[in-house]
C-alpha cells in the first residue's frame, strides 16, 4: 500500500520532483515519508513521521532521487523505519512495498556476519542483502538487486538507486510499479496518477521482472531466468487536470461531485467496448462476483441484479474468501471480479486460482494496464478517472452503472437511467438538499452508532453507506438488510440513535423498509428516510427524486456528502483517514 516515486534524468529540482510525487501518492500511506537525492556519488536523505510536509526539503538539484510514503506493516511509525534506508557506506537507497516473510531469518543471517540494522523494518533487510552481495562482487546495482531478491519471500516491489554508478533498479512481484518516459527521462510510481502531466508513454512492470535503467539504457529481465523482455510502451491517457484538485477543499467533496458527469459520459461511451464481457455474461449459467470493500458492496448489489433478471444464477463473495470456493468453479461458470485499483492482492490471488479452474473470468477495473487488466479473459474499463480520496465514491458509482448494464439494461433504457440518476445526485448536492445534509451532520456528529438499512438491492447500499460514515467520521456505523432487524439488531437502538433507511418508490422492497422505520421509530430511533417522496413514519426526509435503478445509483449520494460532512465536523481529514490505505496491496 505504500507509495514509490523515483526518477533519473537531466538536472533539475529532484527533491521538489519527488515531494510532487509524493503527494499524488500520500493515499497509498501517511504514516511516515522521506525523500533520497544521489550527489556527488552519496546519497543525500530527509525524512520524517507523518503527512507529508506542504514544502518540499532542501536536498538541492541532482539527476538521480527517490521517494516514498509509508503505510507501517513492518515495524512502528518512527522516524527510523521510514523509508529510505541506505547501504553502510551510504551509496544505495532503497524504497520498498510489500512484506518480506522471511526478514526475521535473514536478519538473523546478517548479524552474524557483522551487519547492523538502525531500523524494525523488513525493508532494511534488502538493502543489507544487496550491500553484501556487492561485496561478494556483484559489479551493478542490477545484478546485486537481483540476488538479493531471490532470496526474499512474500509479495514486494523495490525501487533502489545507486549515487556512485548512477543506476536505477525496479523489481515488481506481487505490488504494483510503473515506469514512464518523455524526452530522455525515467519516472517511477506505485501508481498511473503520479505520472499524468510528467511522462508521455508508460509501462506496466510485470511480476517477475526486474528493470533497471541508466542515462543510456533502460533493460527489463525476468528475475528468475534473466531472459531480456522486450518493451511494452503504452500511451498514457489520464492527464494531469484529471486528478488535479481545483476548487474543492478535499478530493473526496471533489469526487463525489464528479458522479454526475461520469454517468453522463459514460452515456456517450460506444456499448460495444462492453460487448466481450457481456457475451461471457450472457453465456454463463452460473456468475460469482467478488471484491473487497466497496467493491464488494458493488458485487453484491450486481449479484441481487443478476439474480433478479432471472437469466442467472448469481452470487457475491469476498475476495479473501473466495480461495475457499475456487474448487467448485467449473465449465458455465463466470467470476467477475470488481476493483477500482486492479491491484487489491486477495483479488489478484483468488482470479490466478480460479483461471486454473475452467470457469471464465471477467473484470470491472478503473486502472488501465493493472494486474486485473492482464489477467482475466475480458475487463470493462470503468473510465471513473483518478480517485485520490482513500474512500472510494465514483469509481463505486462507475461499478454499479456497468453493472446495471450488463445485467438488466441496454441502450436507450440504460442511457434514461443514467441521465435520471445523473439530475437526481445534482439535486442532492445543492441547494436546500445540501444544506439539510450539513445541518444533520451537525446534529448527529456526537453520536456513537448509527445503522443503515435497506431490503434487496438496497441492502449493498446500507453496508456502502455505513462504510462510508465509518471509514471517515470513526462513527460506529453498521448496515443490515431490513428482515435481520429483528435478529438481534434493534437491541442495539436506543433513544435518539440515527437510523438511515432507503425506501424505494415501489414493490416490496418499499413495503418492508417502511415496516422496519416504524419498528425502529418504536424503539426511539431516529428515522431519515432516503427515498423521493416523504412518509409520515421519517423524522427526516432525504429526497431523491428518481425511481428503479436510477435511484439504486443516486440514493448513496447524499450518504457519501453526509459521510464527508460529518468529517468535517469533527475537524477529521476527509482524504487520509486513520489506518487506511487507498489500495490493499499487501496480504
Amino acid at each position: 500500500m505504500c507509495g514509490i516515486f523515483g526518477y533519473l534524468g537531466s538536472e533539475r529540482d529532484v527533491s521538489g520532483l519527488i515531494h510532487s510525487g509524493l503527494r499524488d501518492l500520500e493515499y497509498r500511506g501517511y504514516d511516515s515519508w522521506g525523500i533520497a537525492v544521489a550527489r556527488e556519488s552519496v546519497i543525500h536523505i530527509a525524512k520524517d513521521i507523518g503527512k507529508l510536509q506542504k514544502f518540499a526539503p532542501n536536498l538541492g538539484s541532482g539527476t538521480l532521487a527517490l521517494g516514498h510514503t509509508r503505510w507501517a506493516t513492518t515495524g512502528g511509525v518512527t522516524q527510523e523505519n521510514a523509508h529510505p534506508h541506505t547501504d553502510s557506506a551510504q551509496r544505495i537507497a532503497l524504497v520498498h512495498n510489500g512484506i518480506v516473510e522471511n526478514a526475521n531469518e535473514l536478519r538473523d543471517e546478517l548479524i552474524q556476519e557483522g551487519f547492523h540494522f538502525l531500523s524494525e523494518t523488513d525493508t532494511e533487510v534488502i538493502v543489507a542483502l544487496i550491500e553484501r552481495e556487492m561485496r561478494r562482487g556483484a559489479e551493478t546495482l542490477l545484478r546485486a538487486a537481483r540476488r538479493a531478491f531471490l532470496r526474499l519471500e512474500g509479495l514486494n516491489a523495490i525501487a533502489a538507486i545507486d549515487s556512485l554508478r548512477h543506476e536505477m533498479v525496479l523489481i515488481r512481484d506481487g505490488s504494483p510499479l510503473v515506469l514512464g518516459e518523455k524526452d530522455g527521462a525515467y519516472f517511477a510510481a506505485s501508481d498511473l496518477g503520479a505520472l499524468a502531466g510528467q511522462v508521455e508513454r508508460i509501462l506496466h512492470l510485470r511480476d517477475g521482472e526486474i528493470a533497471s535503467v541508466n542515462p543510456e539504457l533502460l533493460s527489463i529481465f525476468e528475475i528468475r531466468s534473466k531472459k531480456r523482455i522486450a518493451l511494452r510502451w503504452e500511451e498514457l491517457h489520464w492527464k494531469k487536470s484529471d486528478a488535479a484538485l481545483g476548487d474543492y477543499p478535499h478530493y473526496l467533496a471533489k469526487e463525489i461531485a464528479e458522479q454526475p458527469s461520469l454517468l453522463r459520459r459514460m452515456c456517450e461511451e460506444p456499448a460495444s467496448f462492453r460487448d466481450a464481457t457481456s457475451r461471457i455474461v450472457a453465456e454463463a449459467h452460473t456468475i460469482w462476483l467478488t471484491g473487497c470493500g466497496t467493491a464488494y458492496h458493488a458485487a453484491l448489489l450486481g449479484s441481487y441484479l443478476m439474480s433478479a433478471s432471472g437469466r442467472h444464477r448469481a452470487r457475491a463473495i469476498y475476495a479473501h474468501e473466495l480461495l475457499h470456493f475456487v474448487p467448485t468453479l467449473s465449465d458455465g461458470y463466470l467470476l467477475l471480479s470488481i476493483s477500482q485499483s486492479g491491484e487489491t492482492i486477495d483479488l489478484i490471488e483468488a482470479v490466478r486460482e480460479a483461471r486454473k479452474t475452467a470457469a471464465q473470468t471477467a473484470a470491472l477495473v478503473n486502472v488501465p494496464g493493472s494486474t486485473l487488466t492482464r489477467i482475466v479473459d475480458h475487463s470493462v474499463h470503468l473510465n471513473a478517472g483518478p480517485e485520490k480520496s482513500v474512500l472510494s465514491t465514483k469509481a463505486y458509482t462507475a461499478m454499479v452503472a456497468q453493472l446495471i448494464a450488463l445485467a438488466v439494461e441496454e441502450g436507450t433504457r440504460l442511457r434514461n437511467t443514467l441521465l435520471s440518476a445523473a439530475d437526481a445526485m445534482e439535486s442532492c448536492l445543492r441547494g436546500a438538499s445540501l444544506e439539510q445534509i450539513c445541518e444533520l451532520a451537525k446534529d448527529i456528529k456526537d453520536h456513537r452508532s448509527l445503522f443503515c438499512l435497506g431490503s434487496g438491492v438496497f441492502y449493498p447500499s446500507a453496508l456502502e453507506a455505513a462504510l462510508k460514515i465509518k471509514e471517515v467520521s470513526y462513527i460506529h456505523a453498521e448496515g443490515f438488510p431490513c428482515g435481520e432487524l429483528k435478529h438481534g439488531v434493534i437491541a442495539l437502538v436506543e433513544p435518539g440513535t440515527p437510523c438511515f433507511v432507503f425506501v424505494p418508490e415501489s414493490g416490496d422492497q418499499r413495503a418492508r423498509a417502511l415496516v422496519s422505520a416504524q419498528e425502529l421509530r418504536a424503539r426511539g430511533g431516529r428515522i431519515i428516510g432516503i427515498s423521493r417522496t416523504p412518509n409520515p413514519v421519517f423524522d427526516d426526509h432525504i429526497r431523491v427524486d428518481a425511481i428503479g435503478n436510477a435511484f439504486v445509483l443516486a440514493s448513496i449520494v447524499p450518504l457519501q456528502f453526509l459521510a464527508y460532512r460529518l468529517a468535517m465536523e469533527k475537524g477529521l481529514d476527509p482524504d487520509k483517514p486513520r489506518n487506511l490505505a487507498k489500495s490493499v496491496t499487501v496480504r
